[in-house]
């Protein structure tokens, strides 16, 4: 394609014409075929997508907002997939979805304008979709998770559903799918049922406070088949069946998220699942004989201290009781997305195994909320964990025929080093970040280069790199921060070909580069707010601030076009311009035709 020289005066306004997306797109893929680009991902959380109308507080991978967002991230930043983060259920007590279930959605982020449509049987009316709680949140850029729990809050709308539902003949189309679902999910569905009817019977979410039978209703696989006809009896004050509608709200979540992957799909877009390490209450309770006795994976804080997680699986038990519950989880997850990334997958290798500290009796917190507890021996985990990626998680993803180089496995922090021989020649990519980037370890180019005998000469294709994780400071915080920033610009100048001084003292040029990196290798992955040059962070680890929080704003376009000229946010086409010349790929044509879009793109509003 031959493009024309650039008269630097001309100013080309915002918005791009039909004309002009088409030329954009063209070059955006020639580019991508000279950098030998692949998987060029946006990590989104369900809650920070954007809702435009009957906004509940928070957003949902789900919706037609979300389909919407991704077509403008893949038209402006060449995104091919999105990373969904964990979808598990959660409560306005422990927000992280890293604390979610294993198996159940969330019913906070279903779609409920959807459930008016013939497909869902019509099971909500205008009226309802018209009620205070679809349109009482004003704050936009922020959850409101209040809002969504509260008394007439989501489970309320949902409740209404499902009373229509009941009215459906059986004969109906919806009531067919719903007893499909129920059969293809017989290893979890009903226990998480049951888990909620022991909550209502016994007037808690919180396990400890039931009776010691109740506790103990799956002490054993089989379960207390008694205590369990009568949990399947339970109703709540208006004389809804509990298990029966925590089944049906798990059909409808489940309904959603398939059909919404199929939309993205139909975009180009590949899908990927947050796999938590963890185990939520639920969880454990429902498959107690897979897990320690009061034993929880850790994590190292600092000075000689150590917070819990979540329940530890027993790993004495890979090859009966907890390597089936893990084979289920990750085929439940190869079957709900294209591909799955496995949070802290170090902890299924080199475990850090902690027993609770105890102070009066009770489980003792630091003053940043971290439940603490005191490092045990190392576990024995069978063929030092290549068992468990070979024969429980790649296993499970070649039952779903989905290919291993779309098993992401996160190595960062912990004992991540030391699991690197476990995951070895298995085609799974690896999880890496600029973020670290201070002297050496953390640049595209260590990876690449004879660094070390651990990672053994990478080549571009064995793993992702991203300039951070959600529960890293945003790109905007990382190039101010004037102890790491130097050092930084250092590396990139040096790896980009650019001007060091530059780089150092213009944080704008910096942020650039940073992204740029990203592009001189095979994939690349950002965060939401990264993209659209927010300096709101999504999580901040071992804190209680406002965390889990962030949405992006009704107007993201505006936002992001306003960030541009300011010098924030991923400009694709200067990405792609400082990417190409620091390969040395000559191509005068390709590159003056992205300059034109990078002036365009940096033009004020």
């Amino acid at each position: 394609m031959q493009v024309t020289s650039i008269k630097p005066m001309v100013s080309f306004g915002r918005s791009l014409t039909s004309k002009e997306k088409e030329e954009f797109s063209a070059l955006q893929n020639q580019a991508k075929q000279a950098l030998g680009l692949e998987k060029t991902t946006a990590t989104i959380f369900d809650f920070s997508v954007p809702t435009q109308e009957h906004d509940t507080g928070i957003g949902s991978s789900f919706s037609y907002d979300a389909q919407k967002m991704a077509r403008f991230l893949k038209a402006m930043c060449g995104i091919n997939s999105i990373q969904l983060q964990p979808q598990g259920e959660i409560s306005n007590f422990i927000r992280s979805p890293y604390s979610g279930t294993s198996f159940s959605l969330g019913m906070h982020i279903i779609d409920l304008t959807k459930l008016q449509s013939d497909r869902y049987g019509s099971l909500l009316s205008e009226d309802d979709i018209n009620s205070s709680y679809m349109n009482r949140t004003k704050k936009s850029d922020s959850v409101n998770y209040d809002n969504i729990f509260s008394a007439d809050g989501q489970k309320a709308m949902l409740k209404k559903a499902f009373v229509e539902f009941s009215k459906l003949d059986s004969s109906s189309p919806l009531k067919k799918e719903f007893e499909k679902f129920k059969k293809e999910n017989e290893y979890w569905l009903e226990k998480d049922a049951l888990f909620d009817a022991s909550a209502q019977l016994n007037k808690s979410e919180n396990v400890k406070d039931w009776p010691y039978e109740y506790q103990n209703v799956f002490a054993t696989k089989e379960g207390n088949k008694k205590l369990i006809e009568n949990l399947k009896k339970v109703t709540d004050e208006n004389g809804i069946n509990i298990v029966d509608f925590s089944e049906f709200v798990q059909f409808i979540a489940d309904k959603q998220q398939q059909e919404s992957k199929a939309e993205f799909n139909r975009q180009g877009i590949e899908i990927y699942g947050d796999c938590q390490i963890g185990f939520s209450a639920k969880d454990v309770w429902a498959h107690k004989s897979a897990f320690y006795d009061n034993i929880d994976f850790g994590c190292d804080i600092g000075n000689n201290q150590y917070s819990c997680w979540s329940p530890a699986i027993d790993f004495g038990k890979i090859k009966s009781d907890a390597g089936e519950l893990l084979y289920n989880k990750f085929n439940l997850f190869f079957k709900r997305y294209n591909g799955v990334r496995i949070d802290a997958a170090w902890q299924l290798i080199k475990p850090i195994l902690c027993e609770p500290i105890k102070e009066n009796g009770y489980d003792k917190f630091d003053s940043n909320g971290n439940k603490l507890g005191k490092k045990i021996s190392d576990p024995k985990v069978p063929d030092n964990g290549r068992y468990i990626i070979k024969n429980i998680i790649l296993k499970a993803a070649d039952n779903n025929n989905v290919p291993h180089d779309r098993v992401f496995l996160e190595l960062l922090g912990g004992n991540a080093y030391d699991s690197l021989e476990a995951v070895k020649n298995t085609g799974a990519e690896l999880i890496h970040i600029t973020r670290y980037s201070k002297s050496d370890w953390g640049r595209v180019k260590h990876y690449e280069a004879k660094s070390d005998n651990k990672y053994q000469n990478m080549k571009p294709g064995d793993y992702t790199i991203g300039i951070g994780t959600h529960d890293d400071p945003t790109l905007i915080e990382q190039v101010t921060n004037k102890k790491d920033s130097p050092n930084k610009a250092e590396i990139l100048a040096k790896d980009l070909k650019l001007n060091a001084h530059e780089l150092k003292s213009s944080n704008k040029k910096l942020a650039d580069a940073a992204f740029a990196e990203l592009f001189t290798t095979k994939n690349q992955f950002a965060t939401l707010p990264d993209i659209l040059g927010s300096d709101r962070r999504i999580n901040e680890p071992n804190t209680q601030s406002a965390n889990w929080a962030y949405r992006a704003t009704r107007d993201y376009e505006k936002e992001y076009f306003d960030n541009l000229s300011k010098g924030k946010g991923l400009n694709f086409a200067d990405a792609l311009v400082k990417a190409l010349q620091a390969k040395g790929i000559h191509n005068p044509a390709l590159i003056n035709g992205l300059k034109k879009f990078d002036y365009i793109l940096r033009q004020p509003c």
